[in-house]
């Protein structure tokens, strides 16, 4: 008899042996109760939040709403000012994959993270190198853009 149908049928002998036995039974038992009240909690937890954040969305277009009828078109309260980007700023976020006006670490973060997976060294085959080349200049231009646009 081969070694790993020994094991098996040891290992068979030890899970029928521990079915038979009370105190594993109580323990199973309890542990399923006790993951059933987690799961129970998690989602009155969950749905709490989401009913709050659905409240606090609601609310905050509703004053949006106010002012807007209010004051016109820019309410006094309001800190937003459009800004314009001009069209090699926007196509260097859309290369990185960010939203206009995201941060300096966050554009940093994802020029590494991109980097990272189109590095040509990681490419053995010569028509992918050179395209990984090519893609880890256009991230880097796109970073260098970004980064002049938030300096200047």
């Amino acid at each position: 008899m081969s070694i790993p149908r020994r094991l098996g049928r040891l290992a068979q002998g030890f899970v029928s042996s521990l079915q038979e036995d009370e105190r594993f039974r109580e323990r199973l038992r309890t542990s399923r109760e006790r993951s059933e009240a987690l799961r129970g909690a998690f989602e009155a937890a969950w749905k709490g939040a989401s009913e709050e954040w659905r409240r606090a969305e609601e609310r905050r277009t509703a004053e949006e709403a106010a002012a807007q009828r209010t004051s016109g078109w820019r309410s006094a309260n309001t800190t937003f000012v459009p800004r314009k980007y001009p069209s090699n700023v926007l196509a260097a976020y859309d290369r990185l994959g960010l939203v206009p006006g995201a941060s300096m670490e966050e554009a940093d973060r994802k020029r590494r993270d991109l980097v990272k997976r189109f590095h040509p060294d990681r490419f053995s085959d010569p028509e992918k190198r050179v395209r990984a080349e090519r893609v880890t200049a256009e991230i880097n231009a796109a970073h260098d853009a970004i980064e002049r646009h938030v300096a200047g």
